[in-house]
């Protein structure tokens, strides 16, 4: 399972989330003032209806264009790091605790 950000342009965000080359689900995002908010949210709203657990993301991907010194970017550098230190650090617990 892959989850792909694609930065449209600098008003619009994709996400998408992909089962190898099949496309499942995908959400469309306006950035705004509160993008964190928004992204974490649409994430979370995205694995909840696909009944998917983070700990299955395989990869996360950005795409598009982006300036380095965009606070957007350096808002989806930061999701993108959050999920794979999560996925890095709670898999081996995993199987301890259950």
């Amino acid at each position: 399972m892959k989850l792909i950000l694609t930065i449209k342009n600098q008003n619009s965000l994709v996400i998408q989330l992909r089962a190898g080359k099949r496309s499942i689900d995908n959400e469309h995002l306006t950035v705004s003032q509160n993008l964190d908010t928004l992204l974490i949210r649409a994430i979370d709203n995205l694995m909840t209806r696909n009944r998917i657990d983070r700990l299955s993301l395989k990869a996360l991907e950005i795409r598009g264009n982006m300036r380095s010194g965009a606070v957007s970017s350096m808002i989806l550098r930061a999701v993108k790091s959050g999920l794979e230190c999560g996925h890095t650090t709670t898999a081996p617990l995993r199987g301890l605790l259950s």
